[in-house]
């Protein structure tokens, strides 16, 4: 199918809004797509780059200064008021913390930047949209301060059992796990903390959260250069999604650990049954009404074709969203394992677009979530900072092995993995110890 030329939020280009990207097929095209005089991707993802490598050393300069004058990583995270005197005086907790912060700080800094461009290009509707989603995100850290917090789980002490080199370890394997079939390593990250190395659950599930968004900032900066996320969508489904987040944050500051656990375990043995019987490749459609211009089209370098789609049966999708939204906030797991089939299978969005737009969401949905972790001490820096780490390298692993390994036995082999860990989570939350397992 020829590239119609719309730009990266699926509007109709003017002189002024464009992507650039024109088909192939068109006479004088040109193969380069970064000749746009306003090219949202590509500024986009620059915006995300820039953020998350300033992120990125910040934490490593943390685990430094945290080995050099202590011996060990910082644990409990520093408030916002005792940041500044931290940072002057090099405490290693206030420069992970402030790292921390702007891994959060990042999806909603990319929605603020895309509601500036809708307005700049006059796209009044879209700018509203963003600014809803902005103020969703937000609003997770201003009902999370509002809120009166209650009594945490305490802090690791200085980690024996626990070494912070076993969390990189743990972080890598969630990450390479997850990457091989697509659902982030935020669904493994938590029962493998939890039920092997001891790690509190609510601690497990912040230092989790905060790793999903660093995995989907820079899967959607990958994306984006590839032009395959379709932003309006992401932006839509998010009114709903985001609102859950809040709502899922504050249901894990305010319930016991023990049913926390009773429905992670349900949640993966779940998960478990749908990736056994989950569809195959839906067709697409690209005809149809489209009154949000959700309308793409991308180029499939696979295939060597574009391909067309509108989205269909949004508001089934916002429903269903949001229900992805709240198991994000209360699990940690960023909701791509209901989201992606959600915009494949419900919504008929070819997969590569959806995968693509589904990494997008999953950082805006869990950084609502995320701050209400912050804000109520459930940020310990000894288990995050090295699961952020391990969960990076572990992507990069996991989709080396995805090219090598068979997808039916890696389906197999998942399967087996989530149905233990999700047993595990359930026994202990009924009280029952299994061997080989610490949980608290």
């Amino acid at each position: 199918m020829q590239d119609t030329g719309r730009d990266d939020t699926g509007g109709v280009p003017s002189s002024d809004d464009t992507d650039g990207a024109t088909s192939p097929d068109q006479p004088g095209a040109t193969a380069s797509p970064h000749d746009s005089r306003d090219d949202l991707s590509a500024g986009l993802a620059v915006l995300i780059r820039l953020l998350l490598g300033v992120g990125v050393i910040l934490v490593l300069g943390a685990g430094v200064l945290g080995v050099l004058k202590e011996g060990r990583l910082p644990t409990a995270a520093v408030s916002i008021g005792a940041l500044p005197l931290g940072l002057v005086t090099l405490d290693a907790a206030a420069w992970g913390t402030l790292g921390v912060l702007v891994f959060l700080a990042t999806p909603p800094t990319a929605v603020a930047y895309l509601g500036v461009t809708f307005h700049r290009r006059g796209d009044r509707v879209f700018a509203l949209v963003a600014g809803a989603v902005f103020a969703l995100v937000m609003s997770g850290l201003a009902m999370a301060w509002l809120a009166h917090p209650a009594p945490m789980e305490t802090y690791l002490p200085h980690l024996e059992v626990l070494p912070e080199a076993g969390v990189l370890v743990a972080g890598a394997l969630a990450g390479s796990l997850g990457v091989t079939l697509g659902l982030g390593g935020g669904v493994f990250v938590v029962p493998i903390l939890s039920v092997f190395f001891g790690v509190p659950l609510k601690l497990a599930i912040a230092a989790s959260a905060i790793s999903v968004v660093v995995n989907s900032l820079g899967g959607t900066s990958a994306y984006l250069k590839d032009r395959m996320t379709n932003v309006r969508l992401a932006l839509v489904m998010e009114m709903s999604t985001a609102f859950g987040a809040v709502i899922g944050g504050l249901i894990v500051v305010a319930i016991a650990p023990d049913v926390l656990r009773g429905v992670f375990g349900v949640s993966l043995v779940a998960l478990a049954l749908v990736m056994l019987l989950r569809p195959r490749e839906v067709g697409s459609l690209d005809t149809g009404p489209d009154r949000l211009k959700l309308r793409r089209v991308f180029r499939d370098g696979a295939a060597g074709t574009d391909v067309a789609y509108i989205p269909q049966r949004i508001p089934f999708g916002l429903t269903l969203s949001s229900l992805a939204g709240v198991l994000s906030g209360m699990l940690g797991i960023g909701g791509g394992v209901v989201k992606m089939p959600l915009l494949h299978a419900v919504m008929r969005v070819p997969v590569k677009a959806a995968a693509a737009t589904s990494v997008f969401m999953v950082g805006i949905t869990v950084s609502a979530s995320a701050y209400v972790y912050y804000v109520h001490d459930l940020v310990d820096l000894s288990v995050a900072v090295p699961a952020v780490l391990g969960i990076q390298i572990g992507s990069r692993l996991g989709a080396v092995v995805a090219r090598r390994t068979h997808s039916t036995t890696v389906v197999r082999l998942l399967v087996v993995i989530l149905v233990y860990l999700g047993a595990v989570l359930i026994l202990q939350a009924f009280g029952v110890h299994v061997p080989g397992s610490t949980g608290r």
